[in-house]
């Protein structure tokens, strides 16, 4: 499909020293730009390091494998916490508690074992500044505070339940060093649980138990409104959701099978950080015009906290590191190549952004015609790429990272936004997709108009 990592692509054509697209002539020149502005970019990403060879893919629940005392694989639960599931009949939680406290005035104590490392301190650090920028939620170290948290060095990754009083343990392993586990875990800590055990999971999930050991059955029940709410939709790439294959092969299956690889997924999500904001209320006094289904940062009131694959002060604009390709009425190819300069595994994902314009109203259509240099793995948590088609800006789309997988290679993705983008992240090396894309005739403002019924933000359905 093409001769040269320095040209665009037509579809049906070759690369030579220029392409002839519809018309208009592309060179090796301007693409080959394209790709060293990605690049150069590289060497300024501030990262942690955890090795240079690529270690087997592991969450939560296999960190704390053996483990005693843990339910919903990561959860740790007091006497009174316990006392109180019991009392209720059954697990007294759900995505956002109503009954465990809340950390007052939004502030948490912590402070680090002394066998905690300096990397995980730093991940830890990165976790808590990249809530408290998007929050209320603040966090200050002290190892004197009468309610504090204590970051432990080993045993798995495993959480409290919201604020116990005195000092409570936060484990924190070898394991767990992902950014994405850091905030699942301080999530946690925060009163959040996990997306799969959400009361209205069985509209989104299908919970296959025959491989699950029967002293893991408790894990996997789901709650009630009783006690616990739901602050946003039902979300197949939150942080805190856990793998297709968590408790054995096809033990959570996504109901839209697409987005089977990205359950598991532990890159932050925008809904994630609304979760947050919902729980401990903050807000500004004053909103700004946000658009995009972003809203005024409680932790500056002058910006709005954007979704992905968008920005500037009121997410009206495109993030940083980014590309911009328009779409013609016939299809047009694209590659781009994206990651780091070396193979070092990192604790972090290098993002960038692939932006598709059109005219207005018209609807665009991506095929992804190859993902080379891709781990496939449950969860896309060392590359992957999202074509965010979805109405809804905010939510996570499905997530791709195995080239082998027949429902979405040449797959046509009709996106029901424009601009559309498409977000990519890498955790080592650099990982290359190609793309066709196009726009049709059908206008997006053909589509009913609906909320996610959290909130009254209106997109195409």
């Amino acid at each position: 499909m093409y001769e040269s990592e320095k040209c665009r692509i037509a579809a049906g054509g070759q690369c030579s020293s220029t392409t002839v697209t519809g018309g208009r002539k592309t060179s090796r020149e301007e693409k080959a730009h394209f790709n060293m502005r990605l690049l150069l970019l590289l060497p300024l990403v501030a990262v942690l390091v955890i090795g240079s060879v690529i270690r087997k893919d592991m969450d939560e629940v296999e960190s704390n494998r053996g483990r005693q005392g843990i339910i919903e694989g990561d959860i740790l639960m007091t006497d009174d916490q316990i006392h109180a599931m019991s009392a209720a009949g059954k697990r007294a939680k759900r995505q956002i508690t109503k009954i465990w406290n809340k950390w007052p005035n939004a502030k948490v104590y912590y402070f680090f074992d002394s066998a905690f490392t300096s990397l995980k301190r730093e991940l830890i650090r990165n976790a808590m500044s990249f809530i408290s920028s998007q929050t209320c939620v603040t966090f200050e170290e002290s190892s004197t505070a009468q309610h504090r948290i204590r970051f432990m060095n080993d045993g798995g990754c495993a959480s409290f339940i919201g604020m116990n009083g005195g000092e409570q343990q936060l484990w924190f392993g070898d394991g767990c060093s992902i950014f994405g586990t850091a905030v699942h875990e301080i999530m946690h800590t925060l009163g959040i649980f996990h997306t799969h055990s959400r009361y209205d999971r069985d509209d989104y999930l299908l919970v296959n138990l025959t491989n699950v050991p029967e002293n893991m059955l408790g894990n996997l029940e789901k709650e009630s409104s009783k006690t616990t709410y739901n602050a946003v939709p039902f979300e197949y790439g939150s942080t805190m959701q856990y793998r297709y294959n968590t408790w054995g092969e096809g033990n959570l299956l996504p109901k839209q099978p697409i987005f089977e690889k990205t359950l598991g997924l532990r890159r932050v999500s925008f809904y994630d950080i609304v979760n947050i904001n919902s729980r401990y209320s903050c807000s500004c006094s004053k909103n700004l015009s946000c658009k995009n289904g972003g809203y005024t940062n409680p932790a500056n009131c002058d910006e709005c906290v954007c979704p992905s694959g968008y920005g500037g002060i009121l997410c009206d604009g495109i993030p940083t590191r980014n590309t911009k390709v328009t779409a013609e009425s016939y299809w047009k190819g694209y590659w781009v190549q994206y990651g780091y300069e070396n193979d070092t595994l990192t604790t972090n994902y290098f993002m960038s952004n692939l932006i598709v314009f059109a005219p207005p109203d018209k609807t665009i259509e991506v095929q992804i015609i190859e993902l080379q240099d891709f781990t496939c793995a449950y969860g896309c948590n060392y590359n992957g790429v999202e074509i965010k088609v979805s109405g809804d800006p905010r939510i996570t789309n499905p997530v791709f990272c195995c080239n082998d997988d027949t429902d979405v290679i040449g797959r046509t993705f009709q996106s029901k936004l424009n601009p559309l983008p498409i977000v990519m992240h890498q955790r080592y090396g650099k990982s290359k997709v190609t793309i066709y894309y196009r726009y049709v005739d059908t206008p997006l403002s053909s589509n009913k108009k609906i909320t996610n019924g959290y909130d009254d933000y209106q997109y195409y359905a």
